[in-house]
């Protein structure tokens, strides 16, 4: 996983000759970043500037551009579909793509979330009969989920992380605060991630709303939430000042989850590059029309 550009403070960002240039607009202090440096560059400040070249350099260098809106969340990410020949070859693919198919892909990706799950809850509580209790859901799980195992699962799930007052996307307290944030960011890399691959969005594998535009990324977004919840449990709520609600240095530490890492095929990834490595695995099945070559993340085994 490459580095975060963080541009929280009036600045005006373009390129140089090497790399990427960061200007204040208070002080005229410069900083300069390699470009193999940078995975992503996130605006935070509506009074920030960026250079049309710098546009092209990281569509050039694959770096991501990430606009906040004016309470700090994500709003929206740079994509480009700019020299993808085979794009309309892959969407035939996707819709050629057979429901028994399908159902397999949706399953993997259910059993995957659940034992993340798992994993998530054994490192954040001492209740080992919860953790087991939901590791037991996964023998439930068919093809296409038809016994709506994820949900069982997600109920007992988020009342042993965050006790029986907890009510996921209820009101907007500290906990959903933290968790939409997070989840946020990730839907929005793997949305990023689909479109640079040649993918559509909206053709997604179990979620089919025909007003969600980004269906396929809600689809492989379940297996990495965990690792945000996880991550909100440890390192951002005990931090957190429960008075302020989420704070924008709540927020940056939100984004060092994607530096986290988690194994796929026993190779260890950042969170931010298996998602590559997921919709890259992806293509390949519908390629195949087979379900048989998803590569999905799962926790390092003993901690990170």
């Amino acid at each position: 996983m490459k580095n975060i550009l963080y541009v929280e403070k009036r600045n005006f960002v373009a390129t140089s000759k090497n790399g990427i240039k960061v200007v204040s607009v208070i002080d005229k202090v410069e900083k300069y970043f390699a470009y193999e440096d940078i995975g992503i560059i996130v605006f935070d400040n509506k009074r920030s500037y960026f250079s049309e070249n710098l546009i092209r350099k990281c569509a050039e260098y694959n770096i991501a551009l990430l606009f906040c809106d004016v309470n700090h969340s994500p709003l929206i990410i740079f994509e480009s579909i700019y020299g993808q020949e085979k794009r309309l070859s892959l969407l035939q693919k996707q819709l050629e793509l057979l429901n028994k198919v399908k159902s397999r892909l949706w399953k993997k990706i259910v059993v995957t979330k659940i034992e993340n799950q798992a994993q998530a809850l054994e490192r954040c509580t001492e209740s080992k009969e919860q953790v087991e209790l939901i590791r037991s859901v996964v023998t439930n799980v068919t093809e296409g989920d038809k016994r709506n195992a994820e949900a069982y699962a997600a109920r007992v799930y988020f009342i042993s992380l965050f006790g029986k007052n907890f009510k996921r996307g209820r009101y907007d307290d500290i906990i959903n605060s933290s968790l939409n944030y997070g989840y946020a960011i990730l839907r929005m890399l793997i949305r990023r991630e689909i479109v640079i691959h040649g993918l559509e969005p909206s053709w997604g594998i179990n979620h089919i709303s025909t007003s969600n535009p980004f269906n396929l990324s809600d689809d492989l977004i379940e297996v990495y939430r965990p690792f945000v919840d996880w991550w909100v449990v440890t390192q951002v709520l005990p931090l957190a000042n429960q008075n302020l609600g989420l704070t924008q240095e709540d927020k940056q530490a939100l984004l060092k989850v994607l530096f986290e890492k988690c194994v796929i095929d026993g190779k260890i990834y950042a969170l931010a590059d298996a998602i590559g490595l997921t919709v890259d695995s992806y293509v390949h099945c519908l390629k195949l029309n087979s379900s048989g070559g998803l590569k999905l993340p799962i926790f390092i085994q003993g901690g990170s």
